[in-house]
Parts: structure tokens; sequence; C-alpha cells
């Protein structure tokens, strides 16, 4: 008749049976001899034992913390150990495994398994350690856990070949990586889908309040709040700083994805074109929902069953931007100074693209000046691609109304009937030619960019007794970087476009009156 063994017989019959087998397989077994740290041995190899291709400098110590578990064939799979002891098995950043070894009655191995605690096995751990924090149940010392090593494990058979062909699949050669690849997944797991969730009680005012808070336009202000970490879908209460200064919330509403938004003034005229973000906003009746809103860093759309809207973010002296963007937005404001304008949406694969008329009229500063300063926008980015100059850096709005020279510059050049014009009294040798031809050359700049230009000027004679001269004909003659010696440069032109008459930057006074307007 049969007689099962003992479970102490059977633990410590696994044991000897486990040290004999690394002795055997030349791997290094350090027992254990106090049961709190998790784990049973500490199985390391020997510094050759994966070759010598690596420098001494570079080899790494390689070994592997294994909790042991010897069991009789049965009808089951499972082994028990305490959440504590796999608590502190599983967080040790090398590698940690269990190793379950199946015997008949007489104490003979009839098969191994080994379960690496890493990854989903690794996050089971930590899910059950949540979970005990989360019912007070500090005690994990009383608290079990199973695992069903057939399912979860690895089989090996129990020789020694078994055995290290077995370990020697989970300690890799760069000990490294997979320490910081643990620790990654201590730091990591269980976070798959945000850290921290909140509960927030507030205040909501009405239906467009409502509408513009899930809309993310105005801030939820909490009169009560609490942040929770969740780990699991298991939450703890936050008991960090992060939060102490915040004051208010700032949802963020459902996208549809990215979208291009033009804008142009109706007829044949040039489009500005933004890329920017579309959001839906929640179907409030009352507010004529749902309500799609475009977002752009410097403006908002927003479109309803009856009507659509522009605002401005931002004050255009209050943001540095480039020239390109500078032009853009001057471009679509002036489209849309008029009160009649039409906004096209496209790029989003939810819908084809869509034109609407959008006929607000706009309100604020510069609404009367915002054509000419778009025309000198664009003629600027113009000159500069002649010239062969990139736009430079961002600047403010302020520096448009201080670059009177780079005004003057693209009226002259660009402009078919230039608003500029140039006066002189009378030549020096008392000349009264009824019309004369001279060459004028300057340097002019705009947000840290400057160009050098030269145009061939027709001067006709008035009956102004102070102004005798008066310029009737602009030619745009050169463009291009700045110039070093701007004398030289002046004469090398008047030479080669055969023009005697030059006329000296250094005496020419600007009329103020001569910015935009």
């Amino acid at each position: 008749m049969e007689r099962d063994l003992e479970s102490e017989q059977i633990g410590l019959i696994g044991e000897q049976q486990f040290q004999l087998l690394c002795a055997q397989a030349g791997l290094v077994c350090n027992k254990s001899t106090v049961d709190v740290m998790g784990w049973d041995f500490i199985v390391e190899f020997p510094a050759d034992h994966f070759g010598s291709a690596i420098s001494l400098d570079q080899r790494q110590a390689k070994a592997v913390r294994v909790q042991l578990k010897s069991t009789l064939r049965r009808t089951h799979s499972r082994v028990r150990l305490s959440l504590s002891s796999v608590d502190r098995l599983a967080k040790d950043p090398h590698p940690s495994v269990i190793v379950a070894f199946r015997m008949n009655h007489e104490g003979k191995l009839q098969s191994g398994y080994l379960v690496h605690l890493i990854g989903d096995e690794l996050a089971r751990v930590l899910k059950r350690l949540r979970l005990a924090e989360a019912n007070e149940a500090h005690d994990i010392n009383k608290t079990n856990i199973s695992y069903d090593y057939e399912k979860l494990g690895t089989r090996f058979e129990p020789t020694s070949e078994g055995l290290l062909e077995a370990l020697k699949f989970i300690c890799k050669e760069d000990s490294a990586a997979y320490t910081i690849e643990k620790q990654r997944q201590l730091a990591e797991l269980g976070y798959e889908l945000g850290r921290f969730e909140a509960e927030a009680i507030a205040l909501i005012e009405g239906p467009q309040h409502l509408n513009n808070v899930l809309l993310g336009l105005t801030p939820l202000k909490p009169v009560q709040f609490r942040v929770f970490d969740s780990r699991f879908g298991i939450r703890l209460p936050y008991q960090g700083a992060l939060f102490d200064d915040l004051d208010d919330l700032v949802l963020t509403p459902p996208t549809l994805g990215p979208c291009v938004i033009s804008i142009k003034a109706m007829g044949f005229g040039q489009a500005a074109r933004f890329d920017a973000e579309m959001f839906v906003g929640p179907p409030i009746g009352a507010v004529d929902g749902p309500e799609l809103l475009i977002r752009h860093p410097d403006f908002l759309i927003r479109l309803r069953r009856s009507e659509a809207k522009f605002e401005t973010l931002h004050r255009l002296d209050d943001v540095r931007r480039s020239l390109e963007q500078h032009a853009e937005l001057a471009r679509a404001l002036s489209s849309m100074a008029g009160g009649r304008a039409e906004l096209t949406i496209s790029g989003t694969a939810r819908f084809p693209a869509v034109s609407l008329p959008f006929g607000d009229l706009l309100s604020g500063p510069y609404v009367d000046q915002l054509p000419a300063i778009s025309k000198f926008l664009d003629g600027w980015q113009m000159l500069l691609l002649k010239a062969g100059v990139g736009a430079g850096d961002g600047f403010n709005f302020d520096e448009i109304w201080t670059a009177d020279e780079a005004q003057i510059a693209v009226e002259m050049l660009l402009s078919p009937k230039p608003v500029a014009r140039l006066e002189f009294q009378s030549l020096a040798d008392g000349n009264q030619a009824q019309s004369l031809e001279a060459l004028l050359f300057r340097t002019c700049s705009l947000g840290g960019t400057s160009l050098t230009y030269s145009v061939r000027i027709i001067f006709e004679h008035t009956d102004d007794p102070v102004w005798r001269y008066r310029s009737a004909r602009f030619e745009a003659l050169d463009v291009r970087p700045k110039v070093v010696d701007l004398q030289e440069y002046g004469y090398d032109q008047g030479e080669a476009h055969g023009i005697a008459l030059l006329l000296d930057p250094r005496s020419l006074t600007l009329d103020r009156e001569a910015r935009i307007r």
C-alpha cells in the first residue's frame, strides 16, 4: 500500500533535488537561511557561462531568484505562496521565478515547471497588492496567492540539462537592460489607461456655461475636489502635492481629428490656410447643440446649426509669430473685415470638404488697417523669396507698425499703383527738365530679416512752388540679401542700368504719413 509523503518530506526532497541539479549543471546555488526574503535560492551562473565573446570589463553577473515549490502528482496543478513572499520575490529587479517540482509517491521527480514573474505575472502580483491596500488588508503574511503552474509556467525536464536551459532562457545576456525593463514594469503596469482619476463638485450656471465647460472653453472651478491614484482600476486616495495648486480644471472634448481651414474673401482672392483640430460638443438643444469647435492656436471657430462664429484667442500684439503665421492670420482677418468671407473645412476623414459663408463683421483694433497690413506682409514674403532670404525668427505684431522702410519697399517694388511717392525741390545744377530718371537704393528690415533693393524712379516736373519734382512711376530693378557697402551697391546698380542720377539714401527724409493706414 502506497503511503503519501509528508509535506515537510516533500519540501526537503525538492530542495535537495534542486541543489543537486544545480551542481550537476555547473550552477552556484545559494540557499536562503532566513525565510523572509521571498526566495529560497539565488542561482548564479559562472562568469564564463555565456561564452568568451564578451570582454571581461563588460561581463555582468547573472543570477536568478528562485522560490521552490514541490508537490505530489495530483489532479490539480496549483501551488500556494504567501502574498508577502511573492511581493518580495516579484519586486526584486533581477530575474525572479517560481519553480514547481512534481513528484511521485516515492519522491522521484516527474516534471518541472518555471513561472517567470514578469509581464502579466508581475502585473497579477501588483494587482493583488493594490487590492489588499484598498481593502486595508495590510497583513499580507496571512494572504495567499495560487499559481496554476501547468497553465502559467514553462515545462522542463527535471534534469540538470532541463533546469539549465529553463534558467538560461530567462537570464538574458544584457542584465542591465532586463533590470531597466523590470523597473519600468514595476512603475507602469496597471496605469495603461492613465494614473489619476478625480471627482469634482462644481456649480453650473446654465446650458451655455455647461456647453462651454464641456468644450474646454471655460474652466471648471470646483468647490470640492478629490484625486485618486487608479491602478488596475483600483482607486486609492492620492497623497502627493501634485494638485495642491490646482484652482480650476479645463476639460478636453471628444476630438474629430485634424482638419484644414481656409478663409478667403468672396471672389478670386488668395485664401488663408490653417492646420487646426476639430472637436464635438454635447447635444444640448438649449444652445443649438451639438456644437463643432475648430481650434487653432490663434483662434476658435464655433459651428452650430444656425450660425458660425469666429473668435481670436489673443490680441495681435501679445504673441510672437513667424512671418508666415502673421501673413496668414492677417489675410484671414482682412477677408472677414468686410463681412463677406467664405470658410472651407477639409482634410478630415470624417466628412467631405464643406464651404459656407462667413458673414460676421469683425470688431476690435486695426480692423480698418487689416487689408493694408495683409497686403504688406504678403508683399514682404514675396520680396524675401525673390531675394533668396529666409523669413527669420518670430516677431511681435507691433514691429509691423515701425517697419516704415520695408512698407515703402513693398509699395515701390510690387504695387502697380503705389501709394508711396518721392519728392524733391530742384537739381543742384538748376536743370528744369520736364522729367528725370533716378536710381533709389536702400536697405530695409522686418522681424530681424534685412534685404537691399534698387528701383528706377521716373520724376515729373510739377507746378508746386516747393516740391518741383514728384515721382510718377517706379520700376523694380534688383532685390538681394543685405549688402555690406550700400554706396558701392548703388554705384554698381547705376552703372549696370545706365542711370546717372543716384539718390543718396542718407539725404532722404521719410514722411511718417507714409506708414500703413
